[in-house]
């Protein structure tokens, strides 16, 4: 069959069989010609650098990694398809971790396939949809800096202050400092509760 003028490739991220029999019936009369499925991250990568799709439709919790992750590698291999993240429920903060990470759209699983297809058709002309359902980000919790998230993904690792401070060439009043500001823009106390809620996020 013959492409559509305006067809758009979609590859399709996503590891759960009953969301992805949703998505073909809703992109089965659109003009998103799914080129792929992935059901992890690795997956998605590697579809990615075969089949060169012009939008990516991801979900927020696959096995290997969270879908912004996933959006951040990607920016770091200099991969700059555009991105909509799926989520099953809102979540506070989630359009702003979404926006950091460096996707361009948000919609919910649980919404109508009208509002799927719309979404996906505002980021392919080149705007941002970010779904409105989901809550802001709560007054001072402000996004963590690239070196904050960078002592965190550390702190998840099970490091020391000591270790942080010898990984990244710096003293231990320093990641003292760092780890403060961390733990306020989070809205937590302790090391164990940051990694919880950056998990949550969508940060880790």
């Amino acid at each position: 069959m013959a492409a559509k003028d305006d067809e758009v490739s979609l590859l399709v991220v996503e590891d759960d069989a009953m969301v992805r029999d949703w998505l073909r019936l809703a992109l089965e009369e659109s003009r998103f010609r799914v080129v792929g499925i992935a059901h992890t991250a690795a997956e998605a990568i590697d579809l990615i650098e075969r089949r060169r799709p012009g939008l990516l439709l991801v979900d927020q919790r696959l096995p290997d990694l969270r879908g912004t992750e996933l959006v951040r590698e990607l920016r770091r291999q200099s991969l700059q398809v555009p991105v909509v993240l799926m989520t099953a429920n809102a979540e506070e903060g989630f359009n702003e971790a979404a926006r950091d990470a460096g996707a361009q759209g948000t919609v919910l699983k649980t919404g109508k396939a009208e509002e799927l297809l719309s979404s996906l058709g505002t980021v392919t002309a080149g705007r941002a949809s970010f779904d409105a359902r989901h809550p802001k980000r709560a007054p001072g919790r402000a996004a963590l800096s690239p070196r904050e998230r960078e002592v965190l993904g550390l702190v998840a690792g099970g490091a020391t202050n000591r270790d942080i401070a010898e990984k990244l060439s710096i003293g231990d009043e320093t990641v003292k400092t760092l780890l403060s500001r961390t733990f306020a823009k989070l809205g937590v106390r302790r090391r164990a509760e940051a990694v919880s809620e950056a998990h949550r996020r969508g940060l880790l």
